[in-house]
């Protein structure tokens, strides 16, 4: 992932990952997984649901 922080410019960050409960059509709840992706300088966070990343990355064949 590139990165540059929106808030200070930096290019240094720190990613975690996350679990968050999510509810889903007929009151189920599950729990989503998400990257936090953590400015080293000011703290500034961004989340990325892991479905969606993890889903562009399968459809991008490494030859």
């Amino acid at each position: 992932m590139d990165f540059k922080c929106l808030k200070c410019g930096n290019e240094k960050y720190q990613v975690r990952t996350t679990f968050c409960a999510e509810k889903t059509p007929g009151l189920k709840l599950e729990l989503g997984t998400y990257y936090l992706k953590i400015c080293l300088n000011c703290g500034y966070t961004e989340m990325y649901s892991a479905k969606v990343l993890d889903k562009d990355e399968e459809l991008k064949p490494e030859y």
